[in-house]
């Protein structure tokens, strides 16, 4: 089985290059614009998605103008009843959301295995109100397959500007013991840095090739990273916790 677990995670980023480049490189634009325009990126997820959020975040050899839209009763680590129930819950990312210094210039990255629960298909909406551009990471195959949970009867796929299939099936995962009925091994996680890091190269490749040096975040253990990473903090520090 661990074989096949393997060969899986294989298959499942063989899909998203075949299939996903054309969105991957949609994406890529609009982290390059947003890049051009000083704005920020701002991943969102809720229950285990929010490791990406976390993942894009001050990350060595990541983009450095990077502030999630983190919420402690969302993630994991505050218990997975609470955030499963509060990521359900209609309102919640509007309110979050009016605690954050957003702006048009700013893009949103939403995963979501799923793409049903109502915070983040209304972050989505809301961040569209504020003229904000967004990007999901999202599993079609589970989206499609389900109804929505909002007041609007939307799916992440439908209120976002560019979605980008994760390839995964409905309920992610991946290796089956049916005698059991357990399955093993989801790919969301892998498929969603996979993804991620994909459309940073692609986005760090427009803009060099306008002559403009993408802002990376370095490593504090590698040498210069600190010396980089202060310059950084001066930049955006009015918009950025370094």
């Amino acid at each position: 089985m661990l074989d096949a677990y393997i060969q899986k995670v294989n298959d499942n980023l063989k899909y998203i290059q075949d299939t996903q480049m054309d969105n991957i490189q949609q994406a890529a634009a609009l982290v390059a614009d947003t890049m051009r325009n000083d704005g920020i990126i701002r991943p969102f997820g809720t229950g285990h998605s929010h490791l990406m959020a976390t993942e894009m975040y001050q990350r060595a050899g990541g983009f450095g103008p990077v502030m999630p839209l983190l919420e402690g009763n969302l993630m994991m680590h505050e218990g997975g009843r609470k955030s499963g129930t509060l990521e359900r819950l209609p309102g919640y990312a509007a309110a979050l959301l009016s605690v954050h210094d957003v702006e048009s210039r700013d893009l949103l990255i939403v995963m979501s295995q799923s793409g049903r629960n109502a915070a983040p298909v209304e972050m989505a909406e809301e961040c569209a109100k504020r003229g904000m551009k967004s990007i999901a990471i999202t599993s079609l195959t589970h989206s499609q397959s389900v109804t929505s949970r909002t007041p609007g009867d939307k799916r992440l796929f439908e209120v976002v500007d560019v979605a980008i299939d994760n390839g995964t099936p409905t309920g992610d995962t991946t290796v089956h013991f049916e005698k059991f009925g357990v399955g093993l091994a989801p790919l969301s996680t892998i498929a969603g840095c996979f993804i991620w890091h994909a459309v940073a190269v692609r986005a760090a490749e427009l803009l060099i090739a306008e002559g403009i040096k993408p802002p990376v975040f370095m490593s504090g253990n590698a040498p210069g990273g600190d010396l980089n990473n202060v310059e950084l903090f001066q930049k955006y520090r009015h918009r950025i916790m370094f």
